[in-house]
């Protein structure tokens, strides 16, 4: 059997950190719009920002659901290990 890898998603600090960065582009984004007085430069720095950041957000979302996946089967797989062992078990100790 073999040994399941820790789960490897999104720690949660690193998690609230991404959703936060994103919700401060996001409102900078919203200023923007209003703001006549920006310069198209910034603009799109703060567009390609958001971007990248939502990019990593799925990126890392897509990982922690592996993760879970891989640890469910993992615990699957143990608990039918577990199940035959206890039949064995218990046969072994009917045959006494």
């Amino acid at each position: 059997m073999r040994k399941p890898k820790t789960m490897q998603g999104i720690e949660p600090k690193f998690h609230s950190s991404l959703t936060d960065r994103m919700d401060y582009y996001r409102v900078l984004l919203k200023k923007t719009a209003v703001d006549s007085d920006i310069q198209p430069s910034d603009m799109i720095s703060r567009i390609s920002e958001l971007g990248k950041l939502y990019e990593d957000y799925l990126a890392n979302k897509k990982q922690l659901e592996k993760s879970i996946k891989n640890y469910r089967q993992y615990h699957n797989d143990l608990r039918k290990q577990l199940t035959l062992r206890v039949r064995e078990l218990r046969r072994k100790t009917r045959q006494k």
